[in-house]
C-alpha cells in the first residue's frame, strides 16, 4: 500500500514510549518496525510474540498517532474481560487515552460509550467477539459513527483458527470482518500462542497479513513438573512449598470447585489467598485483580478466566494444581510469571485424573449431528422465534450443547438472533464431519504432547519452544531437567495429606437448596406451594473427590450395597455437621432405580444408627428413564413427574428423605411433594453424593 503524505517519525514514537513507561524506555526487537508498518503505511500485521513482550505498547502508541492526525478510533476486540479492564487502564494512565468497553458486565455504561464513539470523542473501544454480532451495537455504534475506525486491533487472534487452543466461533465472525474491511483501515492481529500450524491458517483464512514473529519463550522461566496422583497430596504439596516462592504468583485450576476447595485450604494454612473465577463479579474480580497487583495477597487461586492479558511484572511464580489439556493454553499460563524479573517460577502439579478431565472436554467441545439437528428442527418448527430456555423444554439437549448448537448455527448464518429468541433461515446447513473430526483428533494429540512433556527428563523450556516452533536449539540450562529441582516432588508431611483428606470431606458437602418454581410443559412456570416444599437438604460430597467422594464413587460403581465406612460418614454429618432442626423422627428412601434395593438398604442402616425407625412408604408407580437420558433440568423434572405414590400410613415428625446420588434435584422434589401431599411432616433431602461436570 501507498503511504500516507504525512509520516509518523520513530522520535515521536519514542517520546511517547518513554511517556507511558519511563524516560530511559527502549522499543524492543520489531516493536517500532510494527508501529511504522500500521501508522506510515496502513499495512495489516500478526504479530506473534510472547506475553510481556509488549503488542499493547504497539498498538495503543500507534492509535495515539493516528489520533493526533485526525483518524478515527482504534476498535479492540477482545476475548476477557480481565483483558479489557486492564487495557483500558493502560490506555488512560499510560498515553492519555480515552477508552470505553461495552460489555455484559457494565451496562450502565454504555450510553456514554456509544456517545463519545458516535460523536468522535473516544480514543479506544474494546468489545468481545460476541458484541460484534450484536444487532442493537451494530445500529447504535457502527452505523452511527461520523468516520470509520482508524485501527482494527484482533486480540488473541489465535482464536480465528481451528487449530487455536481455544477457538471461539464468534471468531469467525472477526474473518469475515476483516475480509470485508476498506484497504486503508491498518489491522493488528496479535497473539502470544500460536505455532506454525496456526500461523498459517490464520494467514490462509485472512489474506495478506503480514507475520511479525518473535521468540516465544520467556528467559525468565524455570519450569519443573511435579506427578501427584491425590489431590490430597497436591493441597499437601502447597502448603509446603508456596511459602518458598518469591514474591506472590496464581495456582491454576481446571474447575470452579476446585478453585474453591484449594483457597480454603490454602487460607486455612495461614496463605492469604483469594478464589478467582467466572462466577465471581465482575466488580469483585477486579478488585481482586488489583489486590494481586499490589502484592496485597499471597497468590490467586484462579481459573482460566485470570489469564489473557492480565499484566504483572514481578508475579514470583505460577504453580498448576492440575494439568491443562495442551502445552499452548500451559504457555499462556505460565506467561503471566516474570515479566519484569530476572527469575521466576513455573511448576506443574499433575496425574491421572487429569486426562479424564481433558477427554471430558475434548469430547464435548462439539455436540453431535443429532444434537445439531435436533435444535434446529426445534427452532424450524416452532411458530415463532425460541428463546434458549425454549429450546431446552422442547429438546432433550443439555444447557451447554444448546448453547454450543445456537453459538455455532449463529455463526454460521443458520440461526437469526432477534428480539424474542431465535429463529431458522433459509440457509442450508450440514455437520461439518471431516473439520470436527481432525479437530478432535488434533486435541488429542495435544493432551499426548502434556502428558509426553510431564514425564520427559529433556530439557522443559526447549520442548515447549519446539511444541510454539520456536527457535531455541540449546537445553535452556535452568529448568529442573537441566538444572536440578528448585522445589520437592511429593509431599513430606504424613499428617498434612491426612488433613487435606479431611479438608475435601469437611468442603466438598453442598446444601440442596428447595426447589421454587416448577416449569409447565406448554410454557411458562408455578411456583410450588410453600406446604409442598421439602427443607433444605443435604449432600454429604462430591462424587469422586478424594476420601469419601472417591469411596462413594467405587462403591456406587461396583453395585453392591454401601460399606459401613460410607454409612458411619453419612450418620456423622446428619447428626453432627447438619442437625437439622426439628431432627427427623423417622426415615425413608427413594427407591432405587435399579430394583435391588441399595438406596433402602442404606436408608435403614441410616435409621438403625440414628436410632429413628425405617419406614419404606414411597413406591414407583410409572418408569423412569436412564440417569444420562434426561440431559437439561426440564427434561429430569418430566422424567419423574407422577411417578411416586405413598403406600401405607406415614408416622408422624420431620422425616429424612434418602437417595444416592443427586443432581438437578426433581427426584427429591417430586418424592418430597409426594410426601408432603400425603400430609406427611417437614421433609429433609438426603444424598450421598452429589454429581459434578466439568
Amino acid at each position: 500500500m501507498n503511504a500516507p503524505s504525512e509520516q509518523a517519525s520513530q522520535a515521536a514514537a519514542q517520546a511517547l514510549l518513554e511517556r507511558s513507561i519511563g524516560p530511559d524506555a527502549e522499543f524492543r526487537p520489531q516493536q517500532w518496525a510494527a508501529i511504522d508498518a500500521l501508522v506510515n503505511h496502513r499495512d495489516r500485521l500478526l504479530l506473534v510474540q510472547r506475553t510481556g513482550w509488549g503488542k499493547s505498547t504497539v498498538y495503543f502508541i500507534a492509535t495515539k498517532l493516528l489520533r493526533e492526525r485526525g483518524e478515527g478510533p482504534t476498535l479492540i476486540v477482545s476475548p476477557l474481560l480481565a483483558l479489557m479492564r486492564n487495557q483500558v487502564q493502560d490506555a488512560s494512565a499510560q498515553l492519555d487515552l480515552d477508552a470505553y468497553t461495552i460489555h455484559s458486565n457494565n451496562t450502565d455504561e454504555w450510553d456514554e460509550a456509544k456517545r463519545r464513539v458516535v460523536d468522535g470523542d473516544c480514543d479506544v473501544l474494546l468489545v468481545s467477539p460476541e458484541r460484534l454480532a450484536n444487532r442493537e451495537f451494530q445500529a447504535a455504534v457502527l452505523a452511527e459513527m461520523r468516520e470509520a475506525f482508524g485501527l482494527l486491533v484482533v486480540d488473541e487472534a489465535h482464536c480465528i483458527s481451528d487449530w487455536g487452543h481455544d477457538f471461539r466461533p464468534d471468531y469467525r465472525r472477526i474473518k469475515r470482518i476483516l475480509r470485508e474491511l476498506p484497504e486503508h483501515i491498518p489491522v493488528a492481529a496479535t497473539t502470544a500462542t500460536a505455532n506454525d500450524r496456526v500461523v498459517d491458517d490464520v494467514t490462509r483464512q485472512v489474506p495478506d497479513l503480514q507475520v511479525i514473529r518473535g521468540d516465544l519463550v520467556r528467559e525468565s522461566l524455570r519450569i519443573q513438573t511435579v506427578e501427584l496422583d491425590s489431590r490430597a497430596d497436591r493441597l499437601a504439596w502447597l502448603a509446603e512449598n508456596l511459602h518458598g516462592l518469591p514474591s506472590s504468583g496464581i495456582v491454576y485450576c481446571l474447575t470452579t470447585d476446585e478453585v474453591e476447595v484449594v483457597s480454603s485450604w490454602l487460607n486455612r494454612q495461614g496463605f492469604d489467598v483469594e478464589p478467582y473465577h467466572g462466577g465471581i463479579d465482575g466488580d469483585r474480580r477486579s478488585e481482586l485483580e488489583d489486590a494481586l497487583l499490589a502484592n496485597e495477597v499471597d497468590a490467586l487461586v484462579a481459573t482460566n478466566a485470570l489469564g489473557m492479558g492480565f499484566n504483572k511484572p514481578d508475579l514470583g511464580w505460577v504453580v498448576h494444581y492440575q494439568r491443562p489439556p495442551n502445552l499452548i493454553r500451559y504457555y499462556q499460563e505460565i506467561g503471566r510469571a516474570g515479566r519484569g524479573l530476572d527469575e521466576a517460577f513455573a511448576v506443574l502439579l499433575s496425574g491421572e485424573e487429569d486426562d479424564d478431565i481433558a477427554e471430558y472436554f475434548i469430547e464435548s467441545a462439539f455436540p453431535t449431528p443429532a444434537e445439531f439437528e435436533l435444535v434446529l428442527e426445534t427452532i424450524e418448527e416452532a411458530e415463532a422465534p425460541l428463546y434458549r430456555y425454549e429450546v431446552l423444554q422442547r429438546a432433550n439437549v443439555s444447557w451447554k450443547v444448546a448453547s454450543k448448537c445456537l453459538d455455532i448455527l449463529r455463526v454460521e448464518n443458520a440461526v437469526l438472533r432477534v428480539d424474542d429468541g431465535f429463529e431458522r433461515t433459509t440457509k442450508r446447513w450440514s455437520y461439518d464431519h471431516e473439520r470436527i473430526a481432525s479437530i478432535t483428533a488434533q486435541r488429542y494429540r495435544e493432551l499426548e504432547q502434556i502428558q509426553a512433556f510431564v514425564a520427559t527428563d529433556d530439557c522443559l523450556t526447549r520442548f515447549v519452544d519446539d511444541v510454539l516452533d520456536g527457535s531455541l536449539d540449546e537445553p535452556c540450562g535452568q529448568c529442573a531437567n537441566c538444572a536440578g529441582d528448585f522445589v520437592p516432588r511429593t509431599p513430606q508431611d504424613e499428617a498434612l495429606v491426612e488433613a487435606a483428606v479431611d479438608h475435601y470431606e469437611a468442603e466438598s458437602w453442598s446444601e440442596l437448596s428447595p426447589r421454587y418454581y416448577m416449569p409447565r410443559r406448554g410454557a411458562g412456570k408455578t411456583k410450588i406451594d410453600g406446604d409442598r416444599k421439602p427443607e433444605d437438604g443435604r449432600a454429604v460430597c462430591s462424587y469422586g473427590d478424594p476420601g469419601l467422594g472417591e469411596l462413594v464413587r467405587e462403591q456406587y460403581e461396583a453395585d453392591g450395597d454401601y460399606g459401613d465406612d460410607v454409612v458411619t460418614a453419612a450418620v456423622s454429618h446428619v447428626a453432627d455437621v447438619w442437625a437439622p432442626d426439628p431432627e427427623p423422627t423417622w426415615v425413608t428412601a427413594v427407591p432405587s432405580r435399579s430394583g435391588e434395593g441399595r438406596v433402602e438398604d442404606l436408608a435403614a442402616r441410616l435409621a438403625a444408627r440414628l436410632d429413628v425407625p425405617y419406614v419404606p412408604v414411597l413406591r414407583k408407580v410409572a418408569a423412569t428413564a436412564p440417569p444420562a437420558e434426561p440431559k437439561n433440568s426440564y427434561q429430569k423434572r418430566w422424567d419423574v413427574e407422577g411417578v411416586f405414590e405413598v403406600g401405607g400410613e406415614l408416622p408422624p415428625g420431620p422425616v429424612l428423605l434418602v437417595d444416592e446420588l443427586v443432581d438437578t434435584r426433581w427426584t427429591l422434589t417430586e418424592a418430597g411433594m409426594t410426601l408432603r401431599d400425603a400430609d406427611s411432616g417437614p421433609v429433609y433431602p438426603f444424598a450421598l453424593a452429589k454429581r459434578t461436570r466439568w
